[in-house]
């Protein structure tokens, strides 16, 4: 298999500005895209040598630091799981199994006060990402790598970190920048198609890069990341277009560290560690079941793979071991060949009209070692339920469900109270009617957004 990576830094966190100017950073050793590389030591630098260009290494290394904590949160006690968590319990993939009620809260659906810590400090690292991933990119183009590898994934991280933004948050996200002399820029609320046209024009710089740069796995991270906006906007056949190039096999990495303690995984970390979010199924009535509860063997299906080993922190909420990422240096999949196939069944659903997706399906299926044959259930809304839920065996716990579940709302026609979980929580709480994470309290210190509020909570 095909495997291209990238290693994520670590280092603490801070406030509201998109960069620090203490920034902890990992030095990288030499290789090309497609090895693992190794995680050294941490070292400290000030913003006046993150400015140098004679330490573009450092300033680099600080990107993929702050991209992959916002993917996946830090691994620290009582720190929250990233994208890939935090969206997994607000979806159906995951459920709060711990005390803390600003996860209770956006586990139900129901985040009445903005200035949940969860909900800021996600919303803070996503735009840390952003910010920096921008400024990387500029500095390295100064450098001379107008056209490299690294620029185009620089560039490419700008552009998922856009995604992220556009995909889980209410319309209306105030985009603000810092530059590397620590001068903030106050930015005006994006509409979310605003924000996935950043993202697309982000991914289509990157293609360019990287084809002047002759780097097959950029282009490819790139072409996915491009579809994947796509596919949010509803330009399914440009979407499918889009990846055509990109081999079923291919996958690129965010890599963390088993060693080094803040380096972790923060979705093992959070689950596996400490017990605070369990793997969920059939959750709220809608949610998939993933697995079998309260079963020895839990697991029914090969893409998601569990273990049942008591309850959760502090709760007598049940709790489910994820076994995807079974050690603090998991890594997590950004983008994958497999996506790209999936982003093609789509297309050919034709919203439901056609049953030609499921030639994709199975092929996958089979190439996956995933048991039986998917049939034409019959109608156009059981066409798209049996889509999307192949969709979330495949991308389970990585950031992608959501968004999908929005997208059945926004562009499938589905009511919200049909898809997502509803009913009861596991903890006997009502749901509410979130289908998104709304803009934090902090950000009405932004004269351009001074509401700080939702230009609407629609899917």
């Amino acid at each position: 298999m095909r495997i291209d990576s990238i290693d994520f830094n670590r280092r603490p966190s801070g406030r509201r500005r998109a960069l620090a100017m203490g920034m902890l950073v990992v030095g990288l050793s030499a290789c090309n895209s497609d090895t693992l590389l190794d995680l050294r030591n941490p070292d400290i630098i000030t913003g006046g040598v993150a400015r140098d260009p004679a330490n573009i290494e450092q300033l680099y290394n600080g990107v993929l630091f702050e991209f992959g904590r916002a993917v996946s949160g830090a691994a620290a006690t009582n720190d929250n799981p990233g994208v890939v968590g935090i969206c997994g319990v607000m979806a159906d993939e995951l459920w709060y199994a711990s005390s803390f009620d600003s996860m209770q809260a956006i586990d139900r659906r129901d985040i009445t006060d903005v200035s949940n810590s969860d909900l800021t400090l996600l919303f803070q690292r996503i735009h840390r990402a952003r910010n920096l991933a921008d400024r990387g990119a500029e500095q390295l183009a100064a450098t001379g790598e107008t056209s490299s590898a690294r620029r185009s994934q620089v560039v490419s991280l700008a552009g998922f970190s856009f995604l992220f933004l556009a995909e889980n948050f209410c319309s209306g996200v105030p985009v603000s920048s810092t530059s590397l002399n620590g001068d903030l820029v106050f930015g005006s609320p994006l509409t979310t198609q605003q924000l996935l046209d950043s993202a697309v024009a982000r991914f289509n710089s990157a293609l360019t890069i990287a084809g002047t740069a002759n780097a097959t796995a950029e282009q490819n991270l790139a072409r996915v990341g491009l579809a994947r906006a796509q596919l949010d906007a509803g330009q399914f056949t440009q979407a499918a277009s889009t990846v055509a190039a990109v081999p079923t096999n291919f996958v690129y990495n965010v890599n963390y560290s088993e060693s080094a303690t803040g380096q972790n995984n923060g979705v093992w970390q959070h689950i596996n560690s400490e017990r605070r979010s369990s793997s969920a199924s059939g959750e709220g009535v809608n949610g998939i079941v993933f697995f079998k509860r309260g079963a020895t063997p839990n697991t029914i299906d090969p893409r998601v793979s569990v273990d049942s080993i008591g309850r959760g922190l502090g709760t007598t909420v049940p709790f489910y071991n994820e076994k995807k990422y079974n050690s603090r240096g998991a890594s997590i999949p950004l983008a994958t060949g497999i996506e790209a196939r999936l982003i093609e069944a789509e297309a050919a659903l034709n919203k439901g009209a056609s049953a030609s997706y499921l030639t994709t399906l199975n092929s996958l299926r089979t190439g996956g070692g995933v048991t039986g044959t998917l049939t034409d259930p019959g109608s156009a809304n059981a066409r798209v339920r049996q889509f999307f839920t192949e969709r979330a065996f495949w991308l389970w716990l990585t950031g992608h469900r959501l968004s999908d579940l929005r997208r059945m709302v926004r562009q499938y026609q589905f009511s919200a109270e049909s898809v997502f979980p509803t009913g009861q929580t596991i903890f006997g709480a009502p749901y509410g009617t979130d289908v998104n994470l709304p803009i934090p309290f902090q950000e009405q210190n932004n004269p351009n957004a001074s509401t700080g509020q939702c230009l609407d909570r629609n899917a």
